[in-house]
């Protein structure tokens, strides 16, 4: 059985359409959570309307997304769980194959990919994921965010069980569960179709960010104790890891976090080879990409951290072949490093993207 959780904040406009979007699914063994943090406007009416022996309600006082998410998940009785807002919509299949998904005991989680819709139900856009490793996770939450798109994960109970949602956490909260339960040793399956239709309006919390409410869950996630999921250092390096971590944070514009992980990093270096490495990676925090360079290549005997970014550096500067020589090399050293091989991608991207799936030329 699924549980679908459903927190509900004054979301009468779309709630009918949601849930009735839950209770059309093909598969029929769930049940749907409804959670009413605190509604002020008439979802409890609109909610009652509804009847089907599925449907639990619960009502509490305002706590926020995750408040209500966590009452939903301390009320699960299914072996899977998965979260849906109350103003989106999931297509009618969407749960038979999600659950089909699970074609190995390994898998903790499965996902898909979104459409986005308007307000008003018009298509608005595409959100496409991917597969990623456990021991990736990380990094690409430092470099870009959340790995999956959230509201289309279903989950195996046992991957989420003892793991709350931080209710500190305003925004991003989901991001941040998303890291807790992904660095576990689950790994996940990627259905590349659109099975969950995601409602962009005015009124979406997400629209309505502030800067410190965004970097609160990245701040909760780079302590020192965190930064050893940094896995491409050697010997958990925290002076490695710092820059890393840095130079990400600083390419998503968090430049303040940063900075003070640049300023943390600089009692830790040790000799003339951290002190290059350090103002190499200073260079690219600053886009002063020649500089960087240039104190790269003062390097002897560069380790694979050192090429991926001397490379990186000559990338920015539209040094394809340089760039490409140096990933290439990055990855001899060492052939489990995944930046290199991103950067590779990134470079085939750049002179021309072809994917296999070709059927939406036919519309062009």
């Amino acid at each position: 059985m699924i549980s679908v959780i459903v927190p509900v904040y004054n979301g009468a406009k779309y709630i009918t359409e949601s849930i009735n979007s839950i209770l059309r699914q093909t598969e029929e063994d769930f049940e749907l959570i409804i959670v009413n943090d605190g509604s002020t406007d008439n979802s409890e009416e609109v909610i009652m309307s509804i009847r089907d022996k599925r449907i639990r309600y619960f009502k509490q006082e305002n706590k926020g997304v995750a408040g209500a998410r966590n009452t939903g998940l301390l009320h699960a009785e299914g072996d899977f769980v998965t979260f849906h807002d109350a103003d989106d919509i999931s297509l009618p299949y969407r749960f038979e194959r999600m659950l089909e998904a699970f074609c190995h005991e390994n898998i903790g989680y499965t996902h898909s990919d979104m459409l986005l819709i308007t307000g008003n139900g018009s298509p608005l856009g595409y959100w496409q994921s991917s597969n990623i490793f456990p021991n990736d996770i990380y990094s690409f939450f430092l470099n870009v965010g959340t790995p999956f798109n959230f509201a289309t994960i279903l989950f195996r109970k046992e991957t989420v069980k003892n793991i709350l949602f931080d209710e500190t956490i305003k925004v991003g909260s989901d991001t941040d569960y998303v890291l807790k339960v992904a660095r576990g040793k689950w790994s996940s399956y990627h259905v590349p179709e659109p099975l969950y239709l995601y409602r962009k309006h005015q009124s979406n919390l997400t629209n309505q960010r502030s800067y410190d409410e965004l970097s609160q869950h990245v701040n909760k996630n780079i302590s020192n104790e965190e930064l050893k999921y940094v896995t491409e250092v050697d010997n958990q390096n925290l002076f490695v890891a710092k820059l890393i971590a840095g130079v990400a944070l600083s390419r998503r514009w968090m430049m303040s976090e940063a900075f003070n992980l640049f300023l943390d990093a600089i009692p830790l270096i040790k000799d003339e080879k951290d002190r290059n490495f350090y103002e190499g990676m200073k260079g690219l925090v600053e886009k002063d990409y020649q500089r960087a360079i240039n104190i790269f290549n003062k390097i002897e005997n560069r380790n694979h951290l050192e090429e991926n970014y001397l490379g990186e550096a000559l990338l920015f500067l539209k040094k394809y072949n340089e760039a490409y020589a140096h990933f290439l090399k990055a990855l001899e050293i060492n052939p489990h490093y995944q930046a290199p091989i991103q950067n590779i991608k990134a470079i085939g991207m750049l002179k021309g993207l072809n994917v296999v799936d070709k059927r939406v030329n036919k519309y062009k």
